[in-house]
């Protein structure tokens, strides 16, 4: 009969054999009990020791004789049911201290990040900006480039951003003076970084969030992280790069 069931108590292999030889045998020493398993005479006392420790071998002493017997098969159900006990207890213990972990955890500086890929996912971006924005939109090294790749989409955004009321204030590269797109914008208030700052990435700073949009040619990556803290010292940056910069 398979009884690695019996590994549900959290019983070794070798105790299981133990306990198995005990209920063939009945009552028998350790010499009888090695025998019957196969086992290191050393493994089968050590196995002993933790079935008796559970409640599943007695022993009794026989003169100098000590003979060892599996208990009864209900012991199994109430060794069960102590654990379970002893479960809950350590579950109602822990429940005490729930709130002091959050509180604990609240305490702490949060983040989220994500990447969203492609034209579709600077558009997914783009639209965050209208939920989160909460009054303005920052952009650091504005190329312009989404007027080109996505004039539609961004003629609806920008109609859309002027409903809600949100402002936006850009810091185009200083090359950008050569695209007549962007001397030709009036939408937002915006000036041209120094020539010697020249960022790969477009830094969008709205709400709680700051993106980074790096362009491979025509296809948008947006590294998008979420938290206060870090959007903030972004807005800082923002101002002092600002204050340097030309007017356009």
């Amino acid at each position: 009969m398979e009884l690695l069931f019996l590994q549900e108590l959290g019983l070794t292999q070798n105790e299981i054999k133990i306990y198995t030889a005990l209920l063939n045998l009945g009552s028998a020493p350790s010499g009888k009990i090695t025998f019957e398993c196969g086992l290191h005479r050393s493994r089968v006392y050590e196995g002993l020791n933790r079935l008796i420790e559970k409640g599943l071998v007695s022993f009794v002493k026989d003169g100098n004789v000590t003979c060892f017997e599996a208990t009864s098969s209900e012991r199994i159900i109430d060794v069960l049911e102590d654990e379970k006990r002893s479960l809950e207890k350590r579950i109602r213990k822990v429940k005490k201290h729930i709130p002091e972990l959050n509180r604990l955890r609240e305490t702490k500086p949060t983040a989220e990040a994500n990447i969203l890929q492609g034209v579709e996912g600077f558009k997914a971006m783009r639209r965050d900006v209208l939920k989160h924005a909460a009054g303005e939109h920052l952009m650091i090294g504005a190329i312009a480039r989404e007027d080109r790749v996505m004039p539609l989409f961004f003629e609806k955004w920008n109609a859309e951003r002027k409903r809600l009321g949100i402002k936006i204030r850009v810091l185009y590269k200083h090359s950008a003076k050569e695209l007549p797109m962007v001397m030709r914008k009036h939408h937002a208030e915006s000036r041209f970084l120094p020539p010697y700052i020249d960022n790969p990435a477009v830094i969008n700073i709205y709400g709680d969030r700051v993106v980074n949009v790096l362009w491979k040619g025509d296809y948008p990556l947006c590294f998008v992280m979420v938290n206060k803290d870090i959007a903030d010292a972004y807005r800082k940056y923002f101002e002092l790069l600002w204050g340097i910069s030309e007017k356009k």
